[in-house]
């Protein structure tokens, strides 16, 4: 074999071995940027999940919120009807106390 195929070939190796460390460092570069990357993607989808997550709640808050005053003002309507028909009740009778009591009076002065 000659000297020269035999540099010829050398030098090919050395060239095949310098652009195998370069792919291993292209690699290796890429590598850490795709970390970074998910990294990043991972942080922004807590983020929003986080965020929506607490939209949610509060509009759960709003909803329970807004149920507990309807039935709060339901109550309160059917109370005050209760105590209107009560207070009616209580009239009428008040009216026949005070008529019965006049008729007696009148029975007690003839």
């Amino acid at each position: 074999m000659s000297e020269t195929k035999f540099n010829a070939y050398a030098k090919a190796i050395i060239e095949f071995e310098e652009e195998i460390e370069k792919i291993k460092r292209g690699v290796a570069d890429d590598s850490k940027r795709l970390i970074v990357l998910s990294d990043s993607y991972i942080s922004e989808l807590r983020s929003s999940a986080e965020k929506t997550l607490a939209e949610i709640q509060k509009s759960i808050e709003d909803e329970k919120k807004k149920q507990i005053d309807e039935i709060r003002s339901k109550y309160v309507a059917e109370r005050e009807k209760q105590l209107s028909n009560i207070r009616k009740e209580a009239e009428k009778n008040l009216d026949k106390a005070v008529n019965e009591v006049i008729r007696q009076l009148l029975g007690v002065f003839k």
